[in-house]
């Protein structure tokens, strides 16, 4: 008979209510499992019964030499909750066993008691014998019990496999909050673009990057909001002069270049009227800038429109010519705006904060 149709026959005498106790489950389900297994159950040097820890008995101590044991099995009455654990773990501790197992006829569990965690967390796998088909019940127990592999070692490492596998499926199951609000507090290039491309699917054109950054940035990122729509900022050469007196809306934005004082219409105006004025000053400024600039999903600026959108035709109404040959990217949000600047500042040897003194709204938020 194989292991498969051992288990088989086992599940089938389960449905049945055949076994009564724990005799039931040791003499009828346990000493068949192992002997399928490759064990010697009548060989005292391989399975010892009853074995004596501290005073007490595990029912099963599975020995690879003379030594130590290398796993406990205790047995539990048919359909006993895991109460034995506690149990199991100081018969485990006492002698420093590496493996144990919980059966009670249908569900046998797997721990590494020498693991961090509570008990679940150091069960490394869980089987009902109803729930899985023979095929892989026997497969789980072949893993963690075949005597070969429990005596060349092969069985203790898979367990260890997968107990630090689970450990970081754990982790990271409680990090990925944290990693939410990090993006959201400090949101990327990318997850801007997959929320604007969601956008324009659902309503055919595309929010500004500050009204998707201010989404991000509420209180609640959950909760719906409704921003107004923003037309693309428009085509343009921009000309631009020292402060003027034209009344100013509550966008504008007020910075300090080589000495002298500016105040713009809004973010995106005043980083056009830095890099015009750069590459006025310094002829292979945009080159140099263009290959520190590009962002994950875009280019930012390009000597053409499409190379600021590659393979989006449909984004090249949100750029700009700032000087003749060359497009800048409009629609990003006010954390890029603070970096590009930054960029500026370090190709062409100006001290951001000093040559260059501005602060875009919410970009350090």
């Amino acid at each position: 008979m194989t292991l498969v149709t051992t288990i088989g026959s086992i599940a089938d005498r389960i449905n049945k209510n055949s076994y009564r106790n724990e005799t039931d489950v040791r003499e009828a389900i346990v000493n068949r499992v192992l002997h399928e297994l490759g064990g010697d159950i009548y060989d005292p040097l391989a399975v010892r019964r009853e074995y004596t820890v501290d005073k007490r008995r595990v029912d099963y101590a599975l020995f690879t030499s003379t030594s130590a044991a290398a796993v406990f099995i205790e047995v539990k009455a048919p359909n006993s909750a895991d109460d034995g654990d506690r149990q199991l773990f100081e018969y485990a501790f006492h002698q420093g066993t590496p493996f144990a197992v919980l059966v009670n006829g249908r569900e046998w569990s797997f721990y590494l008691p020498a693991e961090q965690g509570n008990y679940s967390e150091r069960r490394v796998q869980k089987l009902d014998l109803l729930e899985r088909d023979p095929t892989d019940s026997a497969r789980v127990l072949e893993r963690y019990l075949k005597f070969d592999r429990v005596r060349d070692g092969s069985a203790h490492s898979d367990a260890r496999a997968d107990y630090q596998s689970a450990a970081r499926q754990r982790e990271a199951e409680k990090t990925i909050p944290r990693a939410w609000q990090d993006l959201i507090s400090q949101p990327d290039e990318l997850l801007i673009d997959l929320i604007a491309e969601k956008v324009v699917s659902l309503i055919g054109f595309r929010p500004t990057d500050e009204q998707i950054e201010a989404f991000l940035l509420a209180p609640s990122a959950a909760t719906a909001r409704s921003f107004p729509a923003e037309p693309a900022v428009p085509f343009r050469r921009v000309e631009h002069s020292p402060e003027t007196t034209k009344p100013l809306g509550s966008r504008k934005v007020s910075f300090e270049f080589l000495g002298q004082k500016y105040k713009e219409q809004d973010a995106i105006s005043a980083l056009i009227f830095v890099l015009q004025n750069l590459a006025k000053r310094d002829s292979g400024f945009l080159d140099r800038f263009a290959k520190q600039a590009p962002g994950r999903t875009r280019n930012h600026i390009a000597k053409t429109r499409s190379e600021v959108y590659p393979g989006k035709p449909e984004l090249e109404t949100y750029t700009t010519e700032i000087v003749p040959g060359w497009w800048l990217g409009t629609n990003i949000s006010n954390r890029d705006k603070d970096r590009l600047a930054k960029i500026a500042c370090d190709v062409c040897g100006l001290k951001f904060g000093k040559d260059l003194i501005i602060e875009f709204p919410n970009a350090t938020a």
